[in-house]
């Protein structure tokens, strides 16, 4: 007789344990964009279906419950990654006046109209590449006139790019790097890559997967880990998932991707230091690239004397066209 009672029960809390662990497990697939997180909301799914078949097995033949078991798997599969696939697709703004920016002082009054018009060009570029954070600069008469940070400089922790937020600018070091004394550069210089992807990302070294579904299904639910940015006000720095496109979604850049970083170092700098390495040595312009992508751009008007550098922490973001449009409004 407590058999008969207790099976129904038993029963009923399996599946509600296992409707539970699949619902966590959507939520971790459909609500991160961290890497790795389309895997444990699969494995997180997969228990709940594992859970929900053992429990009806011994009311189904067999076969049925195979056939059930081999359905639950695919369908787990498919949805765990199609979540994901939208979270890491999906508009990181609503709109060009969604994204959120820092200025650093307000323009000369004489700039005021041009500073607007380039403001919404940056914003505009962002939506339509699906950045995540882009810093401008503009120097003219000598110094700079204008510099604004737009968007996040961490996605996951919703941390603001300033004119401060440090960028690594790849490959355009070398063109940099002999004058950051002579010019006092402050906010430019090199650091350990270790320090741009503290958890080591993509290495052997990395934190274990199970520790960080933990911290990502456990702790940061309940507030008890929320997401850091980097120290030092430097910027997380993303790479296309596919065909080089930011749109078509974004992952953390692993530290092998910077494998152009000479002696395992970043170099960083600020798109204002930038202008005013520009303004000092008459540059005309500078590219510079991270993981096969453009991260950054400096341009300089031949006519104008206007100098425009941009930044993004986003691989393959098109920053010299924008450097160039920013340029055009002044």
């Amino acid at each position: 007789m407590t058999n008969a009672v207790m099976n129904p029960v038993k029963t009923f809390a399996l599946i509600a344990l296992g409707l539970a662990i699949a619902a966590i497990g959507i939520y971790v697939a459909d609500a991160d964009d961290a890497p790795g997180a389309a895997v444990g909301g699969l494995l997180l799914i997969l228990a709940g279906v594992v859970l929900g078949i053992g429990a009806a097995r011994n009311r189904l033949p067999v076969w049925a419950a195979r056939t059930a078991f081999a359905v639950g798997v695919a369908v787990a599969a498919f949805l765990a990654f199609v979540l994901h696939q939208v979270v890491v697709t999906a508009p990181l703004f609503p709109g060009s006046q969604g994204v959120p920016s820092v200025v650093d002082s307000a323009p000369p009054p004489q700039y005021a109209v041009a500073v607007e018009r380039a403001r919404q060009l940056v914003q505009a570029a962002i939506v339509e590449q699906n950045l995540p954070g882009v810093s401008v600069a503009v120097g003219a008469g000598g110094t700079v006139v204008w510099a604004e940070g737009f968007g996040w400089r961490d996605v996951a922790a919703r941390a603001p790019v300033t004119p401060a937020t440090r960028f690594n600018i790849g490959s355009a070091a070398s063109a940099v790097a002999d004058s950051v004394a002579p010019l006092g550069l402050t906010n430019t210089g090199s650091d350990p890559v270790t320090d741009w992807s503290p958890s080591h990302l993509g290495e052997p070294e990395e934190d274990f997967p199970l520790f960080t579904l933990i911290r990502h299904v456990v702790f940061r639910p309940l507030g008890l880990a929320p997401d850091q940015p980097l120290k030092g006000n430097r910027a997380t720095f993303y790479v296309p998932r596919s065909d080089d496109d930011p749109v078509r979604g974004r992952r953390e850049m692993y530290m092998r991707d910077m494998a152009c970083c000479a002696n395992k170092t970043a170099f960083y700098s600020t798109p204002s230091d930038l202008v005013r390495f520009a303004l000092a040595t008459n540059t005309g312009g500078v590219n510079g690239e991270l993981a096969g992508g453009t991260v950054m751009s400096l341009t300089m008007g031949r006519d104008s004397m206007i100098v425009v550098a941009v930044t993004s922490n986003m691989a393959n973001a098109n920053t010299s066209s924008l450097a160039l449009r920013v340029g055009d409004a002044f």
